[in-house]
């Protein structure tokens, strides 16, 4: 417990809010206890705790698609909530999006995105994800095309980390909504390992 960032915390009381319409309050406990020991949010993280809710809790399969939306909403939510009062102070810098290595490899990451879909799921998967994003308190001060990558264009995007990351997150949400969570999970692991491929592990991994 002691290496758990303030995010995590809040991120999973979040979740334990959601899942009180569906489960006892020793059953949630029981859930939420595990999911503490993560250090950081991510895409894993969420993919983990989903599994866990459904696995342990087979009634709970059919609103499997419903908890996973509830649980990227209040992650999101939590970390907007959790960076508001810094995001003034970054302002200035985030709107300096050089090309890092950060953002050449979360450029990477959706050009693959984009090449493992057909041009119908494709248009679906970002014209969604534009529209999440602009209207998220996260991105708040952001003008991101993510509609370039339609075209294997790189729009400019800030050099943050948490922000990137976010929009990775947004981005395997709707792409569940589009091709289904099996198939969003099959396209995310090779998405991560053709990252992997061509930059640093550790820039990746910030990723998702």
């Amino acid at each position: 417990m002691s290496g758990t960032t303030p995010s995590v915390k809040q991120t999973v009381s979040s979740m334990a809010s959601v899942l009180k319409p569906y489960l006892e309050r020793e059953e949630i406990a029981q859930l939420t206890a595990a999911w503490q020991q993560h250090s950081t949010v991510s895409v894993k993280m969420i993919q983990q705790c989903v599994m866990d809710t459904t696995t342990q809790y087979p009634k709970l399969k059919r609103y499997k698609s419903d908890i996973r939306k509830a649980f990227w909403t209040a992650t999101l939510h939590t970390e907007a909530s959790h960076d508001e009062e810094g995001s003034s102070a970054s302002a200035l810098t985030n709107q300096q999006a050089s090309v890092s290595a950060l953002v050449k490899a979360f450029y990477s990451v959706m050009l693959s995105l984009r090449a493992q879909l057909d041009d119908t799921s494709a248009e679906q998967l970002f014209a969604i994800l534009h529209q999440t994003v602009a209207k998220e308190r996260t991105f708040r001060g952001h003008h991101i095309e993510i509609t370039a990558f339609l075209d294997n264009r790189c729009p400019t995007v800030p050099n943050d980390a948490h922000l990137l990351n976010n929009i990775v997150q947004l981005a395997y949400v709707c792409l569940c909504d589009v091709e289904g969570p099996v198939a969003a999970d099959d396209m995310f692991y090779q998405v991560a390992e053709a990252a992997k491929a061509e930059h640093p592990n550790a820039v990746v991994e910030q990723l998702f």
